[in-house]
């Protein structure tokens, strides 16, 4: 059996947390990154790491770093985002005793700090891996105005050799293993009326446009019935429709000239988006024809599923580095909510999964994480890297 124990008490809980506060002081709302990736940079330069700032729109770096390996063995990337929500009621950072305050903390730069202690504690133990460990940091996350530009940079720099590695483990999300993530999409279902808008009083209600939306959704209440009761993912349940926006008409009396339908639409593994968007234009079409209406179904932020097998190396190595930190088996998990593994995965085909030190307030008004969570992470990367890349 390997002794783990000089990297496992290389790992300094009080400089993670300093770490840790250091990130969260500075205001990151996506767009506006460049003084944290400043200091990211300078944190990772401070171990003695080369540093590659790969520019993605002017003064909004990615940050790429590497620790070589003596060779023979795969690369491991431990991949995050530097970007955060909107400050909003989120108090300033502040520490008190294990928790670290502030909007970043859990999402995500606790886990961002973690891979700095990683890191720390290969360099300072002395273990040399056969592979390379490498440490990315990227911006455009968050919000949809970035379009995720940062992940979508870092792909094309995987797919170009820039950043090339075997496996990616993002370092957020619960202390489990998330290794899988429904397809996502947010639709518009849009039914028109070529008569255009007249008095409610000369129309029976039978023929006003409204009533086939209320047909229409009676029939997408159905539909998830379908499919709660179809294929079940053992992970993540079954899939969704939900709607969030329900829009017609102008006037009270006034037959609407159109009715959109706005929601999201969660799927498993098998399904596409384009079939999932013909799947709800089937759903529609009956009720366009009934009314005479014209239909429109389109879709934006679509996101394919992935899924990393259980017995993937990778996923095993992490699962082993859990048990031997924490004393218990880690669980393996699969969401409906996606991130960018579902990018990573399908854009540079590298298998993908998460395990990250809390997720429990990301986005809340009280955002915190625990400064032992983020040590725990951080031994639980640097092992993972040990026996995923070897050890020379």
């Amino acid at each position: 059996m390997t002794d783990w124990e000089p990297i496992l008490s290389a790992v300094d809980r009080e400089w993670l947390a300093e770490q840790t506060v250091a990130l969260v002081e500075i205001p990151s709302v996506t767009m506006e990154e460049a003084a944290v990736c400043g200091c990211y940079e300078a944190q990772l330069r401070s171990l003695g790491l080369e540093v590659d700032v790969r520019e993605v729109t002017p003064g909004r770096p990615n940050l790429y770093a590497r620790i070589p390996g003596a060779g023979g063995g795969p690369t491991l990337m431990l991949n995050g985002h530097l970007d955060t929500i909107p400050v909003g009621n989120c108090p300033p950072c502040r520490r008190e005793g294990d928790r670290i305050y502030g909007r970043g903390s859990t999402d995500m730069k606790g886990g961002m700090a973690a891979v700095l202690g990683a890191a720390k504690a290969l360099l300072e133990s002395g273990v040399r891996l056969k592979g390379d460990l490498l440490l990315t940091a990227v911006v455009g996350h968050e919000e949809t105005e970035a379009e995720k530009d940062g992940p979508r940079a870092l792909i094309e720099d995987i797919k170009r050799g820039r950043a090339a590695c075997d496996r990616i483990l993002i370092v957020e999300g619960w202390d489990a293993l998330w290794v899988m993530s429904m397809g996502s999409m947010v639709f518009t279902i849009t039914l028109t009326s070529d008569r255009g808008g007249m008095h409610t009083n000369y129309v029976p209600f039978g023929e006003n446009p409204i009533r086939y939306v209320g047909d229409l959704i009676r029939r997408l209440t159905q539909h998830q019935e379908e499919l709660d009761a179809g294929g079940v993912h053992p992970l993540a349940g079954p899939e969704r429709i939900d709607l969030g926006m329900v829009q017609a008409g102008d006037y009270f009396n006034r037959t609407p000239l159109g009715c959109t339908l706005t929601g999201t639409r969660r799927w498993a593994p098998g399904k596409t988006a384009a079939s999932v968007l013909a799947e709800l234009e089937s759903l529609a079409v009956p009720f366009a024809r009934e009314g005479g209406l014209t239909l429109s179904v389109e879709m934006v932020h679509e996101r394919e599923p992935f899924e990393t097998p259980g017995d993937d190396p990778a996923v095993e190595a992490a699962s082993a580095a859990h048990r031997i930190v924490t004393g218990v088996e880690a669980e393996c998990e699969g969401r409906r909510i996606v991130g960018d593994a579902n990018l990573y995965v399908h854009g540079s085909g590298v298998p993908t999964f998460y395990y990250g030190p809390s997720n429990e307030t990301a986005h809340a008004d009280v955002e915190w994480v625990s400064a032992a969570r983020i040590q725990n992470a951080a031994r639980v990367y640097a092992l993972t890297a040990a026996m995923y890349c070897g050890v020379a």
